[in-house]
């Protein structure tokens, strides 16, 4: 975790409402996360993370509300620009290119988008992503479809990371693993954040991420439910029994 001023956020979501196929799901969001520092966005199944995740990504329709980034407004940014505009995104499902390596879906931005980051060595990064991800070094000539379910989240991560991003944000990177795998990440995801590198992370889990973050909001029925310190904002009783789903309404 990384200790970064309260100012001049790198990421501002402020009173977002964002829809889906039609049918609002996000109603006022905001959140903020600093340079170089570690946000978690927890809520159950439904409460809007990966909604708001999208929205970020320019993947979802904006009704109201502001994106910023690096001070520059992305609500009317085409999506494909968003990551070349240093985000890396790893979504809920992977979307992992089957038929393709390990190592060529970890290159496969760079040969996109590179150039729109400055990206001279190509090689050099991918050596970095395979530093970072040492089990997934002997793999990189395998096909993506023959991964466990936690290397193939290793292999998303390090897709979005291909860019060089300034934030990285992660879609429930740690759901459904076993435990021993959930803590791999874990550190995996602190390296990442001692590097420099923002991180906004998702889980539907509040116990997966307070010791790895700086800042938590907790979402339910797609606004902020509660914010803060992470140990405290997860400890709190009616965060606790919301997360367990007794909270809600009949």
């Amino acid at each position: 975790m990384s200790q970064q001023p309260a100012d001049d956020p790198l990421l501002e979501v402020a009173g977002l409402d964002a829809a889906v196929e039609g049918l609002q799901v996000t109603d006022g969001v905001s959140l903020e996360v600093n340079r170089g520092e570690a946000v978690g966005l927890v809520g159950r199944n439904g409460a809007g993370k990966t909604t708001t995740f999208r929205t970020i990504m320019g993947l979802a329709t904006v009704l109201g509300g502001s994106v910023r980034f690096d001070g520059e407004e992305l609500t009317s940014l085409r999506a494909e620009l968003v990551p070349k505009r240093g985000i890396g995104y790893q979504p809920e499902d992977r979307r992992l290119f089957t038929g393709m390596s390990v190592e060529e879906n970890v290159r496969l931005p760079i040969w996109t988008s590179g150039d729109r980051r400055g990206i001279d060595d190509a090689d050099a990064v991918v050596e970095e992503v395979f530093d970072l991800f040492e089990e997934l070094s002997d793999r990189r000539d395998a096909n993506v479809e023959n991964l466990s379910g936690g290397q193939a989240k290793m292999v998303s991560i390090g897709r979005a990371l291909a860019l060089q991003p300034d934030l990285l944000i992660l879609d429930e990177p740690l759901e459904g693993l076993a435990p021993v795998i959930v803590e791999r990440l874990k550190d995996y995801i602190q390296r990442i954040n001692e590097q420099g590198i923002a991180v906004l992370i998702a889980e539907s889990n509040v116990q997966h991420v307070p010791e790895i973050v700086d800042q938590l909001y907790v979402i339910e029925r797609g606004d902020i439910f509660d914010s803060g310190d992470p140990t405290a904002v997860s400890e709190r009783a009616a965060v606790q029994e919301l997360m367990q789903g007794s909270g809600q309404e009949p």
